[in-house]
């Protein structure tokens, strides 16, 4: 099978300080507010083509096969379905493709794809393996006509993580877009109980950024080689793990996501 991943860049995190006054993959254990819902995706150029494959337990991909690697590429309940991440992929002729997508909490970028080859459509979520086989035509064209299609459902990107030697941590996400923008939240605590923070101030700019909570101010600084927390005139070092680095920890340990699904096939399979 050839083999077209392509690299996913991350830019990386040098420091930052704060200042204080199942089958499927596990959800964590922590609650935070409610998102907004995903926009409408345009498949105006495309619906006629798509082409729908099930599991037979209501799970459908929609995608036009053989295709590019950038053409949409949506999974769903066949009402509403989110478009995936598609980050690489292949296809040698008709013989067999494969589309590697978006799922954090795969230990390695390859372990979530949707493959055929030998004339078999497989979903792959790390170990697991589900079998799809193509919707016939005409129930095809009636689902698609009457479902929704949307942008990918998760709509937000680790931003930086520390922790300190007792194993309490200091997450940061935001919003993947608009670029620049300020949309950032604070998680801090012990793995699987960590609390989103009422932040009263959010300042980034090209000097750093500083998340000021009723507790104290958490700032990123991106050319200084120190991390610490700093609790009145207590300080307390701590230890900057790259996020990029830690994408299994933050999304299925941190405790930071519960009950929040991404949207992806290995939410349910």
């Amino acid at each position: 099978m050839p083999n077209r991943l392509r690299n996913l860049g991350a830019g990386a995190l040098v420091a930052f300080t704060v200042f204080g006054a199942p089958p499927a993959f596990a959800a964590p254990k922590t609650k935070a507010a409610a998102e907004p819902a995903p926009a409408a995706a345009d498949v105006t150029a495309v619906k006629s083509k798509l082409q729908l494959f099930t599991d037979g337990k209501q799970h459908y991909f929609a995608f036009v096969p053989f295709g590019s690697i950038e053409d949409d590429f949506f999974f769903g309940d066949g009402k509403t379905f989110y478009q995936q991440r598609i980050f690489g992929g292949g296809s040698n002729g008709t013989e067999s493709f494969e589309k590697y997508f978006w799922e954090p909490r795969a230990r390695v970028p390859a372990g979530a794809a949707f493959l055929f080859t030998d004339k078999k459509y497989d979903l792959q979520c790390e170990d697991r393996h589900t079998a799809f086989t193509p919707v016939a035509a005409d129930e095809a064209q009636k689902l698609i006509a009457q479902a929704s299609f949307l942008k990918p459902r998760w709509m937000r990107q680790a931003y930086a993580l520390a922790r300190d030697n007792l194993g309490r941590y200091y997450y940061v996400d935001r919003m993947r877009a608009p670029e620049g923008n300020k949309s950032f939240r604070l998680f801090v605590g012990a793995k699987g109980s960590m609390k989103l923070q009422k932040m009263t101030n959010v300042v980034s700019d090209s000097a750093g950024d500083i998340f000021a909570t009723r507790t104290g101010e958490l700032r990123l600084v991106l050319n200084a080689g120190q991390t610490f927390w700093m609790k009145g005139k207590k300080k307390t070092n701590l230890i900057n793990l790259p996020v990029e680095d830690n994408h299994v920890l933050i999304y299925s340990e941190l405790g930071v996501y519960t009950g929040q699904p991404l949207g992806t096939p290995c939410d349910d399979l």
